[in-house]
C-alpha cells in the first residue's frame, strides 16, 4: 500500500494531532521540500500556522473532513495554488493536496508572478530608456553654462534654469519608478496607514503656501507592500502640489473604511482638469505639464488595480481635483483570522 501511496502524481501526508508529519509521498517532499518529523504548518503561510490550522484540525474533529482551494508554501518558498482535503484516519490525520498551479487562470493580482514581472519589465524599461538621455542633456546644459559670457548668462540663466527644474523632475519620476522595481515581487504586511500619511505629508510641511487638511479614523490597516502604498499616495500628492503651484491652496487627505474597503480619497482645490482631458491623465506619457513625463498616475493604476483596487479621478477646470482610491480590505476569511471554537469555554 505504501508503495502504491509513493507513486501517487498528488501530495499525501499524514499527521499526528500536534502538526508533526508522521508520513508523507514523494510527490509532497518533492513540492513542499517537508519531511517526516516536521510540522505540517511549515508549509502554511505565516497568518494561517495559528488560527487557521486551529480551526482547520476542529472542522476535521468535528465534520470527519475539510476541503478547500489554498495557497501553500513550496519548497523554494514560492506560493502554490492547490486544492487539499483533509479527513481522520484513526488517530491521525490524512492530508491529500492537489497542485492547481498550472490550471491557475492568471489574473492581474500584485501577488501574481506574471503579473508582478510585467510591472517589473515595465518599470524597468521606462527608467532605463529615460536615464541616459536626461544624463546627456543635463552634461551638455552645464557645458552650455560654463561657456556663455556674464552678459548671456543674465538672458538666458532663467531659461537654463527652467530646463535644469524640468529634468530634476523627470530624474525624480525615474527614482520612483525604480522604487516600484525594487519592491517586486511584493512584500505583504499589516500597514498602518494614518502613519504612513503622517510620514508622507510631514516630508511637504516646508510648503508655506498650502494647508493640508488630515481625516484619517485610527486603526485602518491594509495587507499591502509599503513602498507600494507610499508610492500611490505621494504620486497623487505631487500632481496636488503641482495644481497648486505657487498659489496658497489646501489639500484635504481622507482615509476611511466603506463596507470592505478602504477609501483613500485625496482633494486639492488646484487649477483642475479639462473635462475632455480627465480620461487621458492616466495613459502612460500623456501630460498636461511640459515637466511632467506623464508615467506617474500610469504606475499608480496599474498598481491600484494590482491590488483589486479601484482609482477614480473628478476635476473641474479652476475649481481643483479629488481622487478617490478604493483598496480592498484583507481578503482572508473569517477562519482564517477568527477561532470558531475554543474548546476552553
Amino acid at each position: 500500500m505504501q508503495k502504491l501511496v509513493d507513486s501517487l502524481g498528488e501530495s499525501i501526508v499524514i499527521i499526528e494531532k500536534n502538526g508533526d508529519i508522521s508520513y508523507c509521498n514523494t510527490a509532497f517532499f518533492s513540492l513542499f521540500g517537508v519531511q517526516r518529523g516536521d510540522s505540517i504548518k511549515n508549509i502554511f503561510k505565516h497568518d494561517d500556522r495559528d488560527i487557521f490550522f486551529r480551526n482547520l484540525l476542529y472542522l476535521v474533529e468535528k465534520y470527519k473532513k475539510y476541503n478547500n482551494f489554498i495557497r501553500l508554501i513550496s519548497k523554494d518558498n514560492g506560493l502554490v495554488f492547490c486544492w487539499i482535503n483533509v479527513f481522520e484516519l484513526k488517530n491521525e490525520i490524512v492530508f491529500e493536496i492537489f497542485d492547481l498551479t498550472k490550471v491557475e487562470k492568471i489574473d492581474s493580482n500584485i501577488n501574481n508572478k506574471a503579473y508582478a514581472k510585467l510591472l517589473k519589465y515595465m518599470s524597468e524599461g521606462v527608467a532605463h530608456s529615460i536615464r541616459n538621455p536626461i544624463m546627456s542633456a543635463g552634461g551638455m546644459l552645464n557645458r552650455l553654462k560654463s561657456k556663455l559670457s556674464e552678459d548671456e548668462k543674465k538672458k538666458m540663466l532663467p531659461y537654463i534654469e527652467v530646463v535644469e527644474k524640468s529634468l530634476y523632475r523627470i530624474m525624480s519620476i525615474i527614482a520612483d519608478i525604480e522604487v516600484i522595481s525594487s519592491s517586486l515581487p511584493a512584500t505583504l504586511k499589516k500597514i498602518d496607514l494614518k502613519s504612513t500619511i503622517e510620514s508622507i505629508v510631514k516630508k511637504y510641511s516646508d510648503r508655506e503656501n498650502i494647508k493640508f487638511n488630515l481625516k484619517i479614523e485610527d486603526g485602518v490597516e491594509i495587507y499591502a507592500d509599503s513602498m507600494h502604498i507610499s508610492f500611490v499616495v505621494e504620486e497623487i500628492l505631487k500632481n496636488s502640489l503641482d495644481a497648486i503651484g505657487e498659489d496658497n491652496g489646501s489639500i484635504d487627505i481622507e482615509i476611511k473604511k466603506n463596507d470592505n474597503d478602504i477609501l483613500i480619497i485625496i482633494s486639492d482645490n488646484g487649477k483642475g482638469i479639462d473635462e475632455e482631458q480627465i480620461p487621458l491623465v492616466m495613459i502612460p506619457f500623456y501630460s498636461t505639464k511640459p515637466s511632467n513625463m506623464g508615467i506617474g498616475l500610469s504606475l499608480t493604476k496599474f498598481i491600484i488595480e494590482g491590488y483589486k483596487g479601484e482609482l477614480a479621478l473628478y476635476s473641474k477646470k479652476g475649481e481643483g481635483t479629488k481622487v478617490i482610491v478604493s483598496l480592498p480590505i484583507e481578503k482572508r476569511a473569517k477562519i482564517r483570522k477568527e477561532l470558531i471554537h475554543d474548546k476552553t469555554e
